[in-house]
């Protein structure tokens, strides 16, 4: 009987170590009932042979209304030749091993195991594998040694987080063979599979969508935003699942230039934009085109020698001249103004400090007439919010910062609250975070959650704008612009996208103006998910996509505040 202990049955190995294994998950032998499971069901639901890890972790869990919580499952060494399709039910499955068997044939539904990191399938008789394997995109180790396989799916280059391919022992083409066996040949062959696999047809152009209809009587221009992803940033490690000439600068330059251009924008905000490449690349080619430019690095740049300046990104603003001139301009570093407002407070110093974020602040004139506005100046102001989620502090810090300095440049040309204004930029925050609650409300409580209890009052007290306090006690933080974004709700479940790489997917760039004397007339829409799906585009960039960021783009018209 199989309640024996299986310590004292040393004949009976695959009932001991199950018996063993069953313990160590339970912390307790399994008991009569359990074992009753086992004998009732000798012939396991997964395969023609008696599978006792399956019978006594899966059968007596289900009969007793319990949700499984094993995560691997053993059936080598039985015999195996099929499958029944109840064995990808069992999507909760990391860990498969069915090597040393007979299988000769991997059936496609395997993809259904999307869970799936380590699947062992040597010593078998496999011949081929299905394109859906390279579905399995969690999947770490992958053993196929000692099979009959000649060709490899150029599918499998999709499995970027793969970190162990045994081929050997398997027939496959000399070029197939000295790939992996050379110095990091795991990573080589699957790059070679993924540079080989068929590049997608073009994807749908997305949809303009049409909030207003003109006027006919004002002045109306269109804003592009747009994070470019530095050349620096777009590495292997960080993009494992693009093909080489996804990441390439060369292509990726000439597919970038070529959606700033097809936008016909008047105004440009660019993030992540490398010095050398600005000076070398977009302002000579945008300057062509009939725009002017300006750009700032990130902070760093003061602190490297001249040959690795090139390298640091910052923000950049073009313009088209034909509508518009620089008045005049001002650099946001955020690292700096840190240093200056820390007021004894260690968190500006240990938190904001260090993050050389930076943003750009435009005046521009205009050169078309306003048709009976008032307006001879539009603000146009760009910044790239430090990326990381636990600092979401620092973003709102930054955020408060950057709406600061713009009130102070707002009075440096003597301008007023009520001028024009677009704001655009990576900020790194979704439509329902802090940073955007401060823009589009013009306050934020001082207690918000988000700012994680830290000590800020001082540098709020500092801050231009106003801190102040009501009549629970509670203190907000105002800035002194009434702004609003150009995606509204409606229009944002149909962008649902800016940026698309497999570890996240969501809104964090935006485009917002001031409410009294601009107004949205269109914006470009959300690219076609179907087709992503479609085509396993699980991230950006990829060939037609030279970004992890999609760009932005709004139409606007100046107004008279009581035009509206």
């Amino acid at each position: 009987m199989l309640t024996e202990s299986y310590n004292d049955k040393k004949s009976d190995k695959p009932k001991r170590r199950l018996y063993n294994r069953y313990y160590r998950h339970n912390n307790k032998p399994p008991n009569n009932r359990q074992l009753e499971c086992v004998n009732k069901s000798p012939e396991s639901k997964f395969g023609n042979l008696t599978s006792y890890d399956v019978s006594v972790y899966y059968y007596y869990d289900v009969a007793a209304g319990k949700t499984t919580c094993w995560t691997e499952l053993d059936i080598q060494n039985k015999g195996i030749k099929n499958f029944s399709p109840h064995l990808w039910e069992l999507r909760h499955l990391t860990a498969l091993y069915l090597n040393n068997n007979k299988i000769s044939r991997l059936p496609p539904e395997i993809c259904q195991l999307q869970n799936l990191i380590h699947l062992d399938l040597s010593n078998n008789k496999l011949r081929s594998l299905p394109v859906e394997l390279g579905d399995m995109l969690k999947l770490h180790d992958l053993l196929l040694t000692n099979n009959s396989i000649r060709l490899l799916p150029y599918e499998l280059g999709r499995l970027f987080q793969l970190t162990k391919l045994e081929l050997e022992g398997n027939p496959l083409t000399p070029e197939l063979l000295q790939k992996s066996r050379e110095v990091n040949g795991t990573q080589k062959l699957l790059q070679f599979l993924l540079d080989t696999l068929e590049t997608p047809d073009t994807p749908p152009e997305r949809p303009w969508l049409t909030v207003r209809e003109k006027t006919g009587k004002h002045m109306t221009f269109t804003v592009m935003c747009y994070n470019i992803l530095s050349e620096q940033l777009a590495t292997r490690t960080k993009y494992g699942y693009c093909p080489s000439s996804a990441l390439s600068w060369d292509r990726r330059k000439q597919l970038i230039m070529a959606e700033i251009l097809a936008s016909k924008a008047d105004i440009i905000s660019l993030q992540e934009v490398e010095t050398g490449k600005y000076y070398n690349y977009f302002f000579p080619a945008l300057q062509a085109q009939g725009y002017n430019g300006t750009f700032c690095p990130k902070s760093r740049s003061k602190t490297l020698p001249e040959d690795e300046r090139k390298h640091v990104d910052g923000c950049a603003i073009f313009f088209n001249r034909f509508k518009f001139s620089l008045h005049k301009e001002k650099y946001i570093d955020y690292s700096q103004l840190a240093i200056a407002n820390s007021e004894g407070a260690d968190d500006m110093i240990n938190r904001v400090q260090t993050k050389d974020n930076i943003g750009i602040a435009c005046c521009l004139d205009i050169k078309e007439p306003t048709h009976g506005t008032r307006h001879n100046k539009l603000m146009v102001l760009n910044t790239h919010i430090n990326w990381d989620p636990e600092y979401s502090d620092v973003k709102l810090i930054q955020n408060i910062m950057f709406m600061s300095e713009v009130d102070s440049f707002v009075k440096e040309i003597k301008g007023s609250y009520s001028i024009p204004m677009v704001v655009c930029g990576d900020f790194n925050s979704t439509p329902d975070s802090a940073v955007i609650e401060f823009l589009i409300k013009s306050q934020i409580s001082t207690d918000h959650s988000e700012f994680h209890g830290l000590k800020y009052q001082g540098f709020l007290k500092k801050a231009n704008g106003e801190c102040l306090g009501n009549k629970n006690g509670s203190k907000h933080f105002k800035h002194n612009f009434r702004l609003k974004s150009c995606y509204t709700e409606d229009l944002l479940d149909k962008l649902k996208y800016t940026n698309f790489t497999y570890d996240y997917k969501g809104i964090l760039d935006h485009i917002l103006h001031s409410k009294d004397t601009l107004r949205t007339v269109g914006v470009l829409g959300g690219i076609d998910v179907e087709w992503m799906v479609e085509n396993k585009i699980i991230g950006c960039p990829n060939v037609h996509f030279p970004s992890d960021h999609l760009p932005i783009i709004t139409e606007l018209e100046l107004i008279n505040p009581n035009s509206r």
